[in-house]
């Protein structure tokens, strides 16, 4: 598939791994329209794309995302689709995070600096988050008085509790990629020069020794836990997927793999 058809985003894929990279590095690669509908249409090409088994999204130079362009967002008056329940009722920001929250593959988020607003929210949205230890992460929204969006309102109190995430939003003080690792919002922090390297050999680990119908199904039920109402009918939903991985040519390659002591060959069916 080829995605050189973007104009706010370089994707390249490597060893099965989708790199998309947001690029207005001069606004620190602040949303603006174009960027914000070509990162709902990507996650259709990644979904689709049969060579992509994992996805890391980051940005161009010293910024992740910067959150929405006030500039543009001005430029733009009543036209502008970052209004608050333009589109639909879930507006578009709202459109933005369900497209991303709806990827059926493993996700990583490598911060590479400033992630505020929302693009904090799109950092949240990922199922991992690695951070440098000079990234900055933002939630200045009610200091620009508007409340949370992107899904931030749901992403940070499933992952770090509500008290703590009321008391961040409230004051919208700044995390460092130490911090927010300490707090529990990014699985790994590190050295700004070891980042890429430790993104790529986790999104590598990934897509190359897992089966990815069986990571897309454990995202699945994973997920799905957030709404569970008990634990004895999550299993009925757990019971469900496990029967439909186990009824693959993958699990097969997995378990011989295994007995061979190799890297496995998945084929995805």
């Amino acid at each position: 598939m080829s995605y050189k058809n973007y104009e706010t985003l370089v994707v390249t894929v490597d060893d099965y791994v989708a790199t998309v990279r947001m690029n207005r590095p001069e606004k620190l690669n602040a949303f603006n329209q174009v960027m914000g509908r070509e990162l709902i249409k990507i996650t259709d090409d990644l979904k689709n794309d049969n060579d992509v088994r994992c996805i890391v999204l980051t940005g161009t130079g010293r910024g992740f995302c910067s959150g929405v362009d006030l500039g543009q967002d001005r430029s733009q008056g009543d036209d502008n689709l970052f209004n608050r329940g333009m589109l639909d009722e879930h507006g578009f920001s709202g459109r933005v995070a369900l497209a991303w929250n709806q990827i059926d593959k493993p996700t990583i988020a490598s911060i590479n600096g400033v992630a505020a607003g929302g693009g904090l929210g799109l950092a949240m949205l990922q199922d991992i988050r690695i951070t440098c230890k000079s990234a900055r992460l933002i939630p200045i929204f009610t200091r620009r008085g508007i409340p949370p969006e992107l899904g931030m309102s749901w992403t940070a109190p499933n992952l770090i509790g509500y008290s703590k995430t009321l008391e961040w939003f409230y004051t919208g003080n700044e995390l460092s990629g130490q911090a927010a690792f300490d707090i529990g919002i990014a699985n790994h922090v590190v050295d700004d020069d070891k980042l890429v390297e430790t993104t790529m050999n986790l999104a590598k680990r990934i897509s190359e020794w897992s089966s990815p119908i069986a990571n897309r199904l454990t995202k699945r039920t994973v997920y799905a836990s957030l709404n569970a109402d008990s634990l004895e009918n999550h299993l009925i939903y757990e019971a469900m997927n496990v029967g439909l991985g186990s009824a693959t040519e993958d699990t097969i390659e997995g378990r011989q793999s295994v007995i061979e002591k190799r890297k496995p060959n998945y084929k995805g069916k």
